[in-house]
């Protein structure tokens, strides 16, 4: 006898007395980010989010088994760092399928929220989550390896944007509701419409256990009140590679593990295959895994069942952006780059210092390599340049960036100089021997240091310091 896809609901708690089947186990986490026992009598609460959305499940999966997670207070309000332990219980209890109505839109979230995410994933876990209300990116509902879900009838551009927000569908989130033989209809909100989602995926999961995030992620598109025509996924999924072929060695540390040894020894410790070239691909089962490319060749006809990146991917994010401003508002640094420097080990370094400041940075570097390092990338803007910056445009929106800094060659410095004429920083990187010189430019002021040997953290966090220094005195009066 089938007893129903158990569901587990991170909140803040469910009202059991308005639960038709009941609810299954309550747990909480406490002050020391242990899962106990959750004794609240949450039917006292005024503010009913978790039980919202339990009511919402159970109505379109009427043989789901409901499991209450409350990280959530009877606000709404929580920590980012109780889903940690919440879905580690999950796991630990076989709990596959994860309704997420909350998030974060911190961008110093972003990373270890990534890393938990993609290990849930490796280990099978499902989880849908609803984007932020904002219309800004949240997590970690903008993760490829979740699902993320918005409203319809929301008044933000969810229907040109779905891409940059990392959604997979949009959908009701009006529902009727019975409480206490009186109907009531959900509130107007993107947190309503994930359990909806997640109770269709529940019904699928239910008749057919073997379907992967991939797939569902597929499905949840074909469900959306709003056609999803465009099947493009940030590269932020991995959490194993195996990577053939060999590119720019660099000291930068990629954001997931590598595995090494004879493919076919190991293939079942990994989620994904790093390629260079085609040659590389032609002795390797990758069907069941997922696909970064960064070769040049058109890899349309390559037999992949799982994600795919590669430098089409970007480019047909940038045909597809519809997002329209006035140009960006957030300051403009140019690094031009010589090639003997380990440019990954400087951007991510200098990404990391802005961090660190409390500066969210849209760093972007020219080679598809970038991606490995979560670093953006852009492709040469050969054609049509507007297009290309309002991609930019609508990425800093969209992710809340505070300035961009964009990596290019020394060499090709003066022609990416024309796309952004009046940026606020240039700054050049070059080596002679053993010296490095940085030539910083601010409005006409120029700036000389030297730094003998290898670029470390510190002499990053110098650049870093001399480059918000300039950024805000205007600021600072």
């Amino acid at each position: 006898m089938n007893k129903g896809i158990s569901i587990a609901i991170i909140d803040n708690g469910i009202n059991e007395l308005l639960i038709k089947r009941g609810v299954e186990k309550s747990i909480t986490i406490d002050e020391h980010g242990i899962c106990i026992d959750d004794a609240k009598n949450i039917d006292q609460q005024q503010f009913q989010h978790g039980t919202n959305c339990a009511m919402i499940l159970e109505k379109y999966c009427i043989d789901c088994r409901l499991i209450s997670i409350r990280i959530l207070d009877d606000n709404g309000r929580g920590v980012i760092k109780s889903i940690y332990p919440a879905l580690e219980w999950c796991h630990k209890n076989q709990i596959r399928l994860i309704n997420l109505s909350l998030g974060t839109v911190d961008f110093r979230d972003c990373e270890k929220l990534k890393s938990l995410v993609n290990e849930c994933a490796a280990k099978g876990m499902i989880i849908i989550a609803a984007t932020a209300n904002s219309g800004f990116v949240s997590y970690p509902a903008s993760f490829t390896n979740v699902i993320g879900v918005a409203t319809t009838d929301s008044p933000l551009s969810y229907s040109k944007d779905y891409m940059q927000m990392g959604i997979d569908s949009i959908v009701s989130s009006e529902h009727e509701i019975n409480v206490c033989g009186k109907n009531y209809k959900t509130l107007l909100s993107n947190s309503y419409a994930a359990p909806y989602i997640c109770a269709l995926i529940a019904n699928k999961l239910s008749n057919d256990k073997t379907f992967d995030v991939v797939k569902l992620k597929r499905y949840a598109k074909e469900q959306s009140h709003i056609e999803m025509t465009v099947d493009s996924y940030e590269p932020d999924w991995i959490y194993r590679a195996y990577i053939s072929g060999r590119g720019t060695m660099s000291r930068a540390e990629y954001y997931f593990e590598t595995v090494t040894g004879v493919y076919d020894e190991i293939q079942g410790k990994i989620d994904t295959v790093i390629a260079y070239s085609m040659a590389e691909l032609e002795n390797l089962n990758i069907r069941n895994k997922n696909l970064i490319y960064l070769g040049n060749e058109d890899i349309h006809n390559i037999d992949v069942q799982g994600f795919i990146w590669s430098r089409e991917t970007r480019q047909r994010q940038i045909e597809h952006n519809y997002y329209q401003g006035n140009g960006l508002e957030v300051p403009v640094v140019i690094l031009a780059v010589e090639a003997a420097i380990d440019k990954f080990y400087v951007l991510t370094e200098l990404k990391r210092a802005f961090a660190n400041g409390g500066y969210n940075a849209y760093t972007i570097g020219m080679e598809p390599e970038s991606v490995l390092y979560a670093l953006e990338y852009m492709p040469e803007p050969v054609s049509d340049i507007d297009a290309w910056k309002n991609f930019i445009e609508s990425q800093t929106f969209y992710k809340q960036s505070d300035l961009v800094i964009w990596c290019v060659s020394v060499e090709e410095q003066d022609k990416y100089l024309k796309v952004y004429p009046d940026c606020d920083v240039q700054i050049s990187l070059c080596n002679e021997g053993n010296i490095n010189i940085i030539q910083f430019s601010f409005e006409g002021e120029k700036i000389e240091k030297k730094i003998s040997g290898l670029i470390n953290r510190k002499d990053v966090e110098e650049i870093y310091h001399i480059i918000e220094a300039k950024l805000t005195e205007e600021e600072d009066g």
